[in-house]
């Protein structure tokens, strides 16, 4: 088919699922492409802590890999790295001198980052002072690039950095806390000794570090086994995530209220903030889960209770934020050994997501957290496609990366797996249209892929669909997004409505999660009121010339697929123009909606 055929059948489609996709907020969908798209070429032992980094190391064009690699007994474990050729990851650990060597370094962060400046990617791999000697020194792999083409890597750790980075090093962030423009490198410790260190990069010699430990860091006697970076208290320096095993974490402010010497300074009084949460092993990551311009907390937890939100509230009389400890996450986040979660907009909704990684035995699983908050309340539904991580999939590990592998402009996941690494791909839901159901009911989606409906519906018009073959100890997790406000239920076979949700609002998010047992259930949805076309972008009952010039106006690249970028392709343009002259003088009522229904077992 040709451009202009595909515009016309674009323009003149009558209904669909594909039609609909760039017209309200993407679909949520993974995919293992594990076997397609990474070639792992170095056996690895069990039981490895991993930490996944990306960036492109060859500049290319796409990003490439490095994992740091460690283990909780210490024994010694190979860095990993991988070479993207256009989605496509190949391991050439075995063929790169640093992880070839014979020093096997228990490596816990690694860090693509331009420290020297010269427009090329260089590396820090954080090692754990445990190993002793050389292996246990942070090392500075320089990026050689002869003739604008990368061509290997020089170790230059010891000249750089210095002979050591401190005690046994556990989580490290590579910033810039003193907002000079180049990245810096905090270190945290744990006992032998505990002390965490940082280096700032130096301004005359870029790529060459200065340890500001004893002036800019706290005394510290606490287990540090993670560190995260964001700034708190909105103003505009970062702050430091502090997560201590056995005691509780901390925050640490930036020159916060210009109380210490510089910026980078986080050492002064009042600098410190306690969480009073801890565990053996926990981590800290921050997201602005409610959409209020703040940083609340993810906390994850792997011994005790459940993993934790902290809503940032504001600030208090000293500058410093104040939380509210929700417990608000879906079972499988609960009770549960938690380690490291990733927090990112995983489909482009403007909300962002939480991946948090799992270590628990064979039963072990990731989970997505699909974020659903809205009129600044935090929720969360989990959105864990089975056939991408089953229950037992052995997917468990620390941590996992999100970013683009392909160059499709979605986020997908890398995992840095405890025994092999695995590459999941951001996918659209499995699309039908409404009228295409017979007698509503659901393709089979009981741990299958969701399933993204596309519905028509009037004001007080029920559209009734029905989901079959639901296991014992399931979840039912169910999201609706149109322009009109709605009524989504949950009912059992007997019409007994199990869950609801009426958020309010016309274009207000439905969303819903339920455990439910073997059986049949339907899920209903009620118009309550018709809102307007997605088309009529001034909401005055008919598409026409204004609606035009709103859409003239926005012209060119926008941050995000909302109206009126009607086909989600990140630009308004003669697509979206033909979209809406196609429904001109009609505000479409019907209006469509996207119903979206997962369903697992627990």
């Amino acid at each position: 088919m040709n451009r202009a055929s595909l515009i016309m059948a674009v323009v003149f489609s009558t209904g669909g699922a594909a039609a609909l996709a760039g017209q309200l907020p993407g679909t949520l969908n993974y995919q293992n492409v594990t076997g397609a798209r990474i070639n792992q070429t170095v056996p690895e032992a069990g039981t490895n802590e991993k930490e996944v980094e990306f960036g492109d190391f060859d500049n290319d064009g796409d990003l490439d890999v490095v994992i740091a690699v460690a283990h909780a007994d210490f024994g010694q474990r190979k860095n990993k790295m991988y070479r993207n050729d256009d989605g496509v990851f190949t391991e050439i650990s075995a063929t790169v001198p640093l992880f070839t060597t014979g020093m096997g370094d228990v490596a816990r962060n690694a860090f693509l980052r331009d420290y020297d400046l010269d427009g090329w990617l260089d590396l820090i791999i954080v090692c754990d002072n445990n190993t002793g000697g050389d292996p246990g020194r942070t090392k500075y792999w320089r990026n050689v690039h002869a003739g604008g083409v990368h061509t290997g890597w020089v170790e230059e750790g010891n000249a750089r950095l210095g002979p050591s980075t401190g005690g046994a090093a556990c989580g490290a962030v590579s910033i810039n806390p003193d907002m000079d423009g180049d990245f810096d490198l905090y270190v945290g410790n744990y006992p032998g000794p505990s002390q965490d260190t940082m280096y700032f990069n130096r301004n005359d010699l870029p790529g060459y570090f200065t340890d500001m430990t004893g002036g800019m860091v706290p005394f510290d006697v606490h287990y540090t086994v993670d560190v995260s970076s964001a700034d708190l208290n909105g103003d505009g320096k970062l702050d430091l995530l502090i997560s201590n095993g056995l005691d509780p974490s901390f925050i640490y402010y930036n020159n916060n209220q210009n109380g210490g010497t510089s910026d980078g300074d986080y050492n002064y009084p009042n600098s410190v903030q306690l969480l009073a949460y801890a565990s053996f092993e926990n981590a800290m990551e921050a997201g602005d889960f409610d959409g209020d311009g703040d940083q609340d907390i993810y906390w994850t937890n792997l011994v005790g209770g459940a993993d934790r939100i902290l809503r940032n509230n504001g600030n208090d009389g000293a500058n410093k934020a104040t939380f509210t400890d929700l417990n608000i996450l879906p079972p499988s986040t609960v009770s549960v050994v938690s380690r490291k979660a990733t927090v990112a907009d995983l489909n482009n909704d403007g909300r962002v997501d939480v991946f948090v990684m799992k270590e628990q035995g064979g039963s072990s699983r990731p989970t997505i957290l699909r974020n659903t908050s809205v009129n600044n309340i935090i929720s969360f539904v989990d959105w864990t496609p089975a056939p991408a991580f089953p229950s037992g999939s052995g997917h468990k590990g620390w941590h996992a990366a999100a970013f683009d592998t392909n160059g499709d402009g979605d986020l997908d996941i890398f995992l840095g797996g405890w025994t092999n690494d695995h590459l999941f791909e951001n996918v659209p839901a499995n699309e039908v249209d409404e009228d295409d159901l017979a007698g509503g009911a659901l393709p089979g989606v009981y741990n299958s892929d969701p399933v993204a409906v596309l519905g028509h519906a009037s004001e007080a018009d029920v559209d009734l669909y029905t989901a079959s073959g639901i296991g014992s100890n399931a979840l039912i997790s169910l999201v609706l997004n149109g322009p009109d406000d709605y009524l989504l239920g949950l009912l059992n076979s007997d019409g007994k409505v199990l869950a609801s949700s009426n958020r309010g609002g016309l274009g207000i998010e439905e969303a819903l999660q339920q455990s439910v047992t073997a059986g049949l259930y339907r899920v209903q949805v009620t118009v309550i009121q018709g809102g307007s076309s997605i088309y009529d972008l001034n909401n005055d009952g008919t598409v026409g010339i204004l609606d035009l010039l709103a859409l003239l106006a926005a012209w060119g690249p926008v941050p995000t697929p909302d109206p009126p970028d009607f086909d989600g392709d990140g630009i308004v343009g003669i697509l979206d123009l033909l979209l809406l002259l196609a429904h001109w003088g009609d505000a479409g009522d019907p209006n469509d909606y996207i119903l979206e229904v997962l369903s697992r077992s627990g």
